[in-house]
């Protein structure tokens, strides 16, 4: 399974973990204030590692990566999680009296679990996300749903994404666990990006009064301007 130069989630993760990881080492002596092991020496090695990976397995890939099946891929995520915001703010207005009613919808459909990575770009818990929504939600759940006012339609939205994305999965799955790669490359990735999204965690809570620094680490405003 050639997963790793042929997947977009393969080949615009990475770039896109450089170019967090060159923002990251640009802010270095401001974060080096939020954790002790960030240091200069911590953020020139994660640049030289990401560097490494990209010459060692797609110095011949990067500039010729299918940039119609990356936007495709794009378009599927941005899509399902703008329909899943909307539905959990119109649940709140609708059922903000039934709180035990909002409480197992969040944690049956997935909420608890992924949304608040998802939204700050994390597209391999969105995956997993779109995935349990599809896998539990039921037609009496959702009549409840729509007969306090949401759009029946948000649900058929977020069902064709979950149903479209599966054409990526296996491109997630060389992201969720080393079990399941089958190259060392493909290993380098999937550690670099876990790397990477810790970062993304704090430098976002970090930077969160500041929108132009925030959204350097947010992995969907970097994948827009690949």
């Amino acid at each position: 399974m050639e997963t790793l130069t042929i997947c977009p989630t393969s080949t615009v993760t990475i770039l896109a973990c450089q170019k967090i990881a060159k923002s990251f080492k640009e802010n270095i002596y401001e974060l080096s204030s939020v954790r002790k092991e960030w240091d200069p020496e911590f953020a020139t090695s994660l640049n030289v590692w990401i560097e490494d990976t990209i010459e060692k397995h797609y110095a011949d890939k990067v500039d010729a990566w299918d940039r119609e099946r990356y936007n495709q891929w794009h378009e599927i995520m941005v899509a399902g999680l703008q329909n899943l915001k909307l539905l959990r703010a119109s649940m709140k207005v609708d059922f903000k009296n039934d709180k035990p009613f909002l409480k197992d919808f969040f944690e049956k459909m997935g909420y608890n679990d992924y949304f608040s990575d998802a939204k700050n770009g994390d597209h391999l818990s969105l995956f997993k996300f779109l995935k349990v929504f599809a896998e539990n939600i039921d037609n009496a759940t959702r009549k409840k749903i729509v007969a306090k006012g949401t759009i029946d339609s948000i649900f058929d939205k977020i069902l064709d994404c979950s149903y479209k994305i599966e054409e990526f999965k296996k491109c997630f799955e060389a992201l969720e666990s080393e079990a399941k790669l089958n190259s060392y490359g493909q290993k380098e990735v999937a550690e670099i990006y876990s790397t990477i999204q810790d970062i993304c965690r704090i430098a976002i809570a970090y930077y969160q009064f500041d929108p132009i620094k925030r959204d350097e680490f947010n992995f969907y405003k970097v994948l827009v301007n690949l």
